[in-house]
């Protein structure tokens, strides 16, 4: 055996005994300590099940949901760290390189950062209900926009998901009035 050897297997052998000897101690970048603000959000996409035909000559698209969850962690008193019930099960945060996911989903913390990622799905998905947040907000426009492409008058050029989303802003303003 060489000196230079003997050198590297005394190295090594230092390292091991070194690194036995401390634990890995949680520093703030591993572990999940919630913002000031306290909520993050959590951009969920979902799709409505439709019945398949096996034979079915019109085979629809999916219909997608889509939703932004509000999450507050609460700290588990006997563990020390942070979970969320989603109502079956805890969850607790973990991280990755882009940044803090809850399951497979990333944790966004503003409510920004959610809609805007729920629009990038959207758009990926051909969704038309985009269309709802640039919608303008006088009863009266939305009126015209509604009667323009209601589905019942035989108007081939009607946008049926345009009709919805106008539908779905009209409800909205009226609960706010409310």
């Amino acid at each position: 055996m060489t000196n230079a050897q003997r050198k590297a297997l005394s190295r090594m052998a230092a390292m091991n005994s070194a690194s036995n000897d401390r634990k890995p101690e949680l520093t703030l970048s591993s572990a999940f300590l919630p913002h000031e603000a306290g909520a993050y959000y959590l951009a969920t996409v979902g799709t409505v099940g439709k019945i398949i035909k096996l034979f079915a000559k019109e085979i629809e698209p999916p219909v997608y949901t889509y939703a932004i969850t509000t999450i507050r962690f609460e700290q588990d008193p006997d563990t020390g760290k942070w979970i969320w019930f989603d109502g079956k099960e805890k969850l607790s945060p973990r991280k990755n390189p882009d940044g803090w996911r809850l399951g497979s989903k990333k944790l966004f913390d503003t409510r920004e950062g959610a809609e805007a990622e729920l629009q990038r799905v959207m758009v990926k998905n051909g969704d038309r209900v985009t269309k709802v947040h640039d919608l303008p907000d006088d009863m009266t426009e939305l009126r015209k926009i509604r009667s323009a492409h209601h589905p019942d008058r035989n108007n081939p050029d009607s946008d049926h998901d345009l009709y919805q989303a106008v539908i779905e802003k009209i409800d909205r303003m009226r609960a706010v009035n409310v």
